[in-house]
């Protein structure tokens, strides 16, 4: 009876923790779907800049790399961007950075770094198709991310952007996906 009573306590764990990973894997891809939806629609509006589809696409890789190479990000992980996210909090990152990148692409790519445009994705996944709830760390990561775009976004150091950037689990972070965001603010606020 007790060796039955362990077998089924095990076969309980064993599906709730099967049912955690298929929830997080159903959320990973929802959250991609949702962002490359968005971001493609926004490409399509950026028809102004001729060819260069390469660059559109991969706009986010382009400044990452060039971050890396200027020494400004020191390294892909969540360390390293909570130390280039406090760079931008200390304005660090110099305006000419950002004129250079603009000449090296030939165009101005403002448009392609929209804030909150993945930050609606988090909304979609947890408001409308509820499949997160507030123990997930992507909604934990949203209302830190909240909480730092009410209190100015890189204008202080609140420490909200780095408390939802900690949310991220970081094997999650490895994915460009999760790292655009960060990616965004750095060049909205600071070019």
């Amino acid at each position: 009876m007790k060796k039955l009573l362990q077998i089924l306590i095990l076969t309980l764990l064993t599906s709730c923790v099967s049912t955690k990973n298929v929830i997080n894997q159903i959320a990973d891809e929802k959250f991609e779907l949702c962002s490359e939806i968005k971001y493609d629609r926004l490409i399509n509006e950026y028809e102004h800049v001729k060819g260069k589809q390469i660059y559109k696409r991969n706009i986010h890789s382009l400044l990452e790399n060039y971050l890396l190479q200027e020494n400004y990000l020191t390294e892909i992980s969540k360390n390293g961007y909570s130390e280039l996210l406090n760079k931008a909090v200390r304005k660090e990152i110099k305006p000419e950075f950002f004129a250079k990148f603009k000449a090296d692409l030939g165009f101005d790519p403002l448009i392609l770094f929209p804030l909150n445009y993945q930050a609606g994705c988090y909304d979609y996944l947890i408001v409308q198709l509820k499949i997160l709830n507030e123990n997930s760390w992507q909604y934990k990561f949203r209302d830190d991310y909240w909480k730092s775009e009410a209190e100015g976004f890189l204008i202080s150091d609140n420490g909200h952007i780095n408390n939802a950037l900690n949310k991220i689990p970081e094997e999650k972070f490895q994915m460009m996906i999760y790292r655009k965001l960060f990616l965004d603010l750095i060049y909205r606020h600071l070019n």
